[in-house]
């Protein structure tokens, strides 16, 4: 039977997830993207409600109780990632081409060719793969114990000899057979005296069950195994550097300062631009055929870096003398809040040990414990706690994302999301990192809150197919280590170097 407020919450859900992206927009985006870029905004829209539904799609499958809810959970799950995966591969890609081409000619045309050449380079590199790897590895391998024999104790054992038991069970199998047999015992020794709801299994070595998975589902696969890539990295460090930036910007807060030091810092940043103008010149005549070399990659991205540093050292400038320090109220808000987002950053990590690495028997339930006290006490209660603590490790995602680009490798420009100065490109950027680590999330999630999905279609597909899947069961294996580890590298990283530097340019 259908659950008519399971429909009400699955679409009143959505509904608010739309109207919080329309107001991220227009808090975020910048002046030039204001009543322009609608085809950009609508998908980033779409993107962010799509993620968020995936996201709270587990407490919807909880309330479900395996069907009992009305929902087809099972298909569901499949058709939501189908999409995510056609957003983060084709969709995204394409708005973001679209919206970064050079071209700006009033017909658009070179525009919409350009940005379909970039998308089929990323799709065809992702079918390639996926083909690939489906033919040779898209082979599910389940772990089974074959049993012989299953016996019912109703009286006494065969033996007076525990020894005997032992031995002589496998003769009697060989001879009756597997099934459940009921073998009656002459009377012998009472400390093995059975009452007919006992059993004894002969078991022989375990085996492997094995089958094709189907294309969608390993298309799932593709995108959770990229998604966990994306959130060893991204996540391990948003984990540590999203609290620790929250509590170094309050300790570095702007301070009034008088006209004279308001001057000499605003020579000091005059002086920087004027020597990243003539940077960026070079870079643009190194870079005039339109093909960058890795050097030159990398040159312009640090050269991205330094211009944000500079913004960012100008607009506290600006703040220090202007405002006269800004609105200290708000600073120390965001002290707090960095002190609440150390807790919940710690509350995972000893959640990773205590519960997720020590699995199948971990040393304690922890906030599986939690969710579901709160859950038996007020069933929204567990749901809003689960939804705060999965979308925290969203946004610990893009925090990540953006310190990685910001301290290490400069592979990729830094795409950062500022109040008022958002460019609609790194909208479409972290929405589809978002998107692609929305998947290995919410599998994460199941894992870490396994006692409150045991019974959820998801959790049947993650541990049945996905886990099992040949040579990729072996990623299986360490990637929740690695994101402690990874977590720890980053704590001891940004202690050692706690600002943000320009890196040098070598033109």
């Amino acid at each position: 039977m259908v659950n008519i407020f399971l429909i009400i919450i699955a679409v009143v859900i959505p509904a608010l997830v739309v109207l919080a992206s329309l107001y991220l927009i227009a808090y975020f985006q910048h002046p030039d993207d204001k009543n322009v870029a609608y085809f950009p905004k609508i998908i980033v829209i779409l993107g962010i409600t799509l993620a968020a539904t995936s996201i709270l799609m587990l407490p919807l499958d909880v309330a479900n109780d395996g069907g009992k809810g009305g929902f087809p959970m099972d298909i569901l799950w499949i058709v939501v990632y189908i999409v995510v995966a056609v957003f983060a591969i084709v969709v995204c890609p394409f708005a973001m081409f679209f919206y970064e081409s050079e071209e700006a000619d009033p017909g658009a045309g070179s525009q919409i060719a350009g940005a379909f050449k970039g998308t089929f380079a990323i799709l065809f590199a992702f079918v390639a793969l996926t083909v690939v790897l489906y033919v040779f590895f898209g082979v599910a391998e389940i772990p089974t114990i074959v049993v012989l024999g299953r016996f019912q104790i109703i009286n006494y054992p065969l033996s007076v000899d525990n020894l005997n038991i032992a031995t002589t069970l496998p003769e009697i199998a060989s001879i009756i057979g597997g099934g459940n047999q009921t073998i009656r015992f002459d009377p012998g020794n009472p400390v093995l005296m059975g009452d007919g709801s006992e059993y004894i299994e002969y078991r022989l070595d375990k085996e492997f069950l094995q089958f094709r998975v189907s294309i969608a589902l390993f298309i799932i696969t593709m995108v959770a195994f990229f998604g966990w890539l994306l959130f060893i990295v991204f996540g391990g460090i948003g984990l540590i550097a999203l609290p620790f930036d929250m509590i170094a910007d309050f300790k570095n807060r702007p301070q009034r300062i008088p006209y004279d030091k308001y001057l000499e810092r605003k020579k000091k940043i005059g002086e920087r631009a004027t020597e990243l103008v003539d940077i960026g010149k070079t870079i643009q005549s190194r870079t005039s055929g339109g093909i960058m070399s890795k050097r030159d990659r990398k040159n312009y991205n640090r050269f991205r870096q330094a211009i944000f540093l500079l913004e960012e050292d100008y607009e506290r400038l600006k703040i220090s003398y202007k405002r006269q320090g800004g609105k200290v109220i708000l600073y120390y808000a965001q002290f707090f809040g960095g002190f609440i987002a150390l807790g919940v950053s710690l509350g995972w990590l000893l959640h990773i040990i205590i519960y997720m690495i020590t699995s199948p028997e971990p040393f304690h339930p922890f906030l599986n414990a939690l969710v579901i006290a709160l859950n038996n006490a007020w069933g929204f209660l567990g749901v809003i706690v689960y939804g705060l603590l999965s979308f925290y490790l969203l946004f610990c995602v893009v925090k990540g994302n953006f310190k990685f680009g910001l301290r290490l490798f400069f592979l990729f420009p830094i795409h950062p999301m500022r109040v008022g100065g958002t460019m609609m490109n790194a909208f479409l950027f972290n929405v589809g990192l978002i998107l692609i680590t929305s998947v290995s999330i919410t599998q994460f999630c199941t894992m870490a809150f396994s006692q409150f999905t045991s019974t959820t279609a998801i959790n049947s597909l993650f541990e049945t197919a996905v886990k099992n899947l040949k040579i990729l069961k072996w990623f299986w294996v360490v990637y929740i280590f690695a994101i402690f580890v990874m977590s720890i590298l980053t704590a001891i990283f940004l202690f050692i170097k706690p600002k943000d530097k320009p890196a040098k340019i070598r033109v």
